[in-house]
């Protein structure tokens, strides 16, 4: 069965997801969602400390994993693409100023790169939309994340709300780049 993680996003930059190109990755942050998601199942990103709860910033169907230097190979021109394998088998930060800290960088190239799904999946950005009832569910509450199993009835509900909010699942809006709060 197809498993969804949810979580509280208190921090949309632009980076985790990271939405340039009409295409949504989660290269950094998220460990644990990066390490277990597989291809398939689905991750949902939502607004922190607002009165109504359920409001998606994002969501996307995992479509495939990679490592970070493959990665930065594939996609090296997006902001995410912030670390390289170096000549000598270990990760090289491109970016200093992004998780500066070697603790930081050790716990983003330790687990996968995640890719979405481009026809299914879409990022709301600083314009959030409510869950309808039927989908309350999957509303992400408290700190850490969430994950279940989802019912294929369930899935196919969401993949129709989900086109019913723009013409084509995509980018839609950018990374607020500050808190969600």
């Amino acid at each position: 069965m197809t498993r969804a993680y949810r979580y509280i996003l208190t921090h949309d930059s632009g980076m985790a997801p990271c939405p340039d190109g009409g295409l949504i990755s989660l290269a950094t942050c998220k460990p644990v969602i990066r390490r277990v998601a597989r291809p398939g199942d689905w991750v949902l990103g939502f607004r922190p400390g607002s009165l109504e709860r359920g409001l998606m910033l994002w969501a996307g169907r995992v479509a495939e994993k990679m490592s970070h230097g493959e990665y930065q190979r594939q996609h090296g021109n997006r902001s995410d693409a912030v670390y390289r394998m170096g000549k000598n088998g270990d990760y090289e930060r491109l970016d200093p100023a992004y998780h500066p800290s070697q603790a930081e960088m050790d716990r983003d190239v330790r687990e996968p790169v995640l890719l979405f799904d481009k026809a299914v999946s879409v990022y709301l950005g600083g314009q959030p939309a409510s869950l309808p009832d039927t989908l309350a569910q999957l509303a992400a509450a408290g700190r850490g994340h969430r994950v279940s199993e989802v019912a294929p009835d369930e899935l196919a509900a969401l993949e129709r709300w989900i086109g019913a909010l723009t013409p084509a699942p995509s980018v839609r809006g950018r990374g607020r780049r500050q808190s969600c709060r």
